[in-house]
């Protein structure tokens, strides 16, 4: 929703700023801008609009979207030899929003940066005292994890408003390993990943600065009852992020099976949402945002990705997208990236001002965004 003039954006934990300045001292975490939109942590979404709105004014509350079952997604293989992206698959991406190439990255590359990973998150995750740690080679240290309590995140500086690494019930973010090296050139720098979100984009892509990190998703220790209705669409927090939103990757560091955590998108939600938006790219939902994802949610059935380690899942930014469903004991390793035309982008002080600053992410506001007309693919390459 577009705040009025002379609304306040106070974000508070998971949105950025300090709690404490909002005039609601909401007990959840929330985004303040007349309209509260709760904002829970999730596996893979980061300022998450969800499904249960306020009207902070009014007081009027929407009655809460019964969300469909996801269902186990296997590509179809649209690839032919020679072809970055056939136009089979740059069809299947204007159609449903997402592209999934498989085994994109070799996976000997794949099983050194998930080694890599697998020490910083040794060195950097605290657990309470007298829990076990999980570790790479004693697969019953993985479920349900106990956590030491997070600090709270900076309220000034380059990593204002996030902490530097998310751990939160079965979920762990690596923010500040996203501009390590390994990453760099593992996702958004790898010749083939960049030369796909090329032909998607465009040849004229903003240079990469950083991933989102890598995010994990635990196994539960909870055995799941398989009477319960609810098993299947409960962990599901579909939402779209709050950034300058065109084309996002996905890279899985280890194999996704089945009800696995594996990454969940709706597919050709990208259409709804980017007429719920006032420009093309930037974060500028219309008042009737909420309505367009409250209708994806009740009429897309969500599809949930399983793969290889090196497969690689490319989305419009306009995805609304969610953690996966996760009963497996495996945990799901992945590596978030962005990609944006190569515009003139606001300064980090401009994004603290409107509340908008994501450190941890490389999709920046564009200075300068047209507004939403017929054609949502204007400036998009598409294999042309």
């Amino acid at each position: 929703m577009v705040p009025p003039r002379n609304a306040v954006i106070v974000p508070c934990r998971y949105g950025g700023l300090a709690p404490d300045r909002c005039r609601r001292r909401c007990r959840k975490p929330r985004v303040c801008v007349s309209i509260h939109y709760n904002q829970e942590p999730d596996g893979d979404g980061d300022v998450a609009a969800s499904m249960e709105l306020t009207v902070a004014r009014t007081g009027v509350e929407r009655s809460p979207i019964e969300k469909k079952p996801s269902i186990v997604f296997e590509a179809p293989d649209l690839a032919r030899p020679g072809e970055t992206v056939s136009e089979e698959e740059i069809r299947f991406f204007v159609d449903n929003g997402f592209l999934v190439k498989k085994r994109l990255i070799h996976k000997t590359a794949v099983e050194e940066a998930l080694g890599k990973t697998w020490a910083y998150f040794g060195d950097r995750v605290p657990m309470v005292e007298g829990a076990t740690a999980p570790t790479p080679d004693d697969a019953s240290t993985w479920a349900s994890p106990r956590w030491a309590p997070m600090p709270r995140p900076d309220e000034s500086g380059p990593y204002q408003g996030r902490q530097r690494i998310v751990y939160a019930g079965h979920t762990v973010k690596l923010h500040d390993l996203g501009d390590a090296d390994f990453l760099m050139d593992l996702v958004p720098n790898h010749p083939r990943v960049r030369a796909v979100a090329k032909a998607i984009l465009g040849d004229d892509l903003r240079p990469s600065t950083r991933t989102r990190g890598v995010y994990a998703v635990f196994p539960n220790a909870r055995e799941s009852d398989p009477d319960d209705p609810g098993r299947l669409t409960r962990p599901l927090g579909p939402h779209t992020d709050q950034v300058c939103q065109q084309l996002n990757a996905c890279a899985y560091l280890d194999d996704v099976a089945p009800r696995s955590g594996g990454f969940t998108l709706y597919p050709g939600s990208h259409r709804i949402m980017f007429r719920a938006h006032r420009f093309e790219a930037n974060w500028s939902p219309l008042p009737d945002f909420r309505d367009a994802v409250r209708r994806v949610v009740a009429e897309i059935e969500p599809v949930e990705f399983v793969g290889e380690k090196g497969d690689v899942i490319f989305w419009h930014g306009r995805t609304v997208h969610s953690a996966g469903v996760h009963l497996g004991d495996s945990i799901r390793w992945a590596v978030f990236a962005d990609f944006t035309m190569d515009r003139e982008v606001l300064s980090p002080e401009a994004h603290k001002g409107m509340g908008q600053f994501e450190w941890f992410k490389d999709a920046k506001r564009f200075a300068e965004d047209a507004p939403v007309g017929e054609d949502m693919w204007r400036g998009w390459r598409l294999g042309k």
